[in-house]
């Protein structure tokens, strides 16, 4: 099929409602995360931890508890697709060659923690599911985050990322920042344990391609994250190739945009609407966390919203641009500046630096700042308060 050709605000529509957001999804937190596919897991909480930024900004009546009951009622599991995410459920069985993958990697090291192990495991068999800081450990070992010569990482912390990332425990419940385990055998429902077990690797990993292409939506092969896999440069562009011959995907060409894009078969009549202004988006404007769906592939906001955004939490204050937790602002179809939040929890109040793109109206001052004392609310603020950076 020939690539269907767009403009910047078409495709920007598109991905805008097809990423959940101006009130395309407000049902329940299992109706989102089905539609999203997947919502990526973080402990920043400067605000909001990122998992509950996103419901929030889909969901009017949504609530933290929604997510840790949905989690505890094992309508969801956690695992790594974009990075960790919280997954439906029914999608467990995708991730068997991933699992398979991180039991090779941590092979050669299990022996230096087989006692630990045995203790997680006869804890957990023994007593039910139970927080990570139930596994005390004063002993130290260099973990994932480490400089070789420099351990900091807990022993039973680094033994619970390895039982985890193998598939042998999983999250079984969250109370803010206080995750808790359990074995799997007790968590997956028998369904998806017997479909895991039948289902062959490379199914599954097809499964699993087409998962990472329903979230994204607006895909291009130079992705490194493709499919959610290991895929070098060549492996993912033979990909590409096999899903516009096979029909699964179509070509776009976005106006003024170099970068090769797609959309699934499916989508493409959304799209065509999109364009020709017989689907409209909405004028919502909505505060957008650093790792928003939406905001996952970088190169994509830049091409379509001329926009770049760069999350600093990590990069030295004296030389940070803006603040550490830096909010896209998306009114509409555009993103029209950025929001540098700070939450006085004690005081609860709730200050956002504003720094404009472009120039502002009254109208679209008054409404950045209506919306913003939305979020104030959602958030637990008794006091929200603007200043604009100059």
């Amino acid at each position: 099929m020939k690539a269907i050709k767009v403009s910047k605000k078409g495709a920007r529509q598109f991905l805008i409602t097809k990423l959940g957001l101006g009130g395309a999804v407000d049902q329940n937190v299992a109706t989102a995360l089905r539609y999203l596919e997947c919502v990526q897991l973080d402990p920043v909480a400067i605000i909001e931890r990122n998992h509950h930024f996103v419901f929030f900004n889909r969901l009017k009546r949504y609530e933290r508890s929604d997510m840790e009951r949905h989690l505890r009622d094992r309508g969801a599991f956690e695992y790594f697709a974009n990075a960790a995410c919280l997954i439906p459920m029914e999608d467990f069985p995708l991730f068997k060659a991933k699992r398979k993958e991180s039991v090779q990697d941590w092979n050669d090291k299990r022996y230096l923690y087989k006692d630990r192990i045995q203790t997680i495991y006869d804890e957990l068999a023994n007593r039910g599911p139970l927080p990570s800081k139930a596994f005390a450990s004063d002993k130290k070992v260099v973990g994932a985050w480490d400089r070789p010569a420099n351990a900091k990482t807990k022993e039973t912390s680094h033994v619970l990322r390895m039982l985890f990332e193998t598939g042998e425990i999983q999250v079984c419940g969250r109370h803010g920042s206080e995750r808790y385990f359990a074995l799997s055998q007790d968590v997956i429902p028998d369904q998806y344990q017997r479909e895991s077990e039948e289902l062959s690797e490379k199914e599954a990993n097809e499964r699993l391609v087409y998962k990472y292409l329903r979230a994204y939506r607006l895909i291009d092969g130079s992705d490194p994250r493709f499919g959610w896999q290991r895929m070098k440069a060549a492996k993912r562009q033979k990909k590409m190739d096999e899903l516009m011959t096979n029909g699964t995907l179509i070509p776009v060409e976005i106006e003024d945009v170099s970068r090769e894009y797609a959309v699934l078969k499916e989508d493409v009549d959304e799209l065509i609407a999109f364009e020709a202004g017989r689907q409209k988006g909405t004028n919502t404007v909505t505060f957008l966390p650093p790792l928003d769906n939406i905001m996952w592939r970088r190169e994509r906001i830049e091409d379509l919203f001329d926009f770049t955004y760069r999350w600093e939490i990590y990069i030295p204050p004296s030389k940070r641009r803006y603040g550490p937790y830096t909010l896209p602002i998306l009114m509409g179809d555009q993103l029209i500046g950025r929001a540098d939040p700070w939450m006085d929890r004690a005081k609860k109040v709730l200050t956002i630096t504003i720094h404009e793109e472009g120039s502002w109206s009254k109208t679209r001052a008054q409404q950045v700042e209506r919306a913003a004392i939305r979020l104030g609310k959602r958030l637990g603020a008794a006091d929200v308060q603007l200043t604009k950076k100059l």
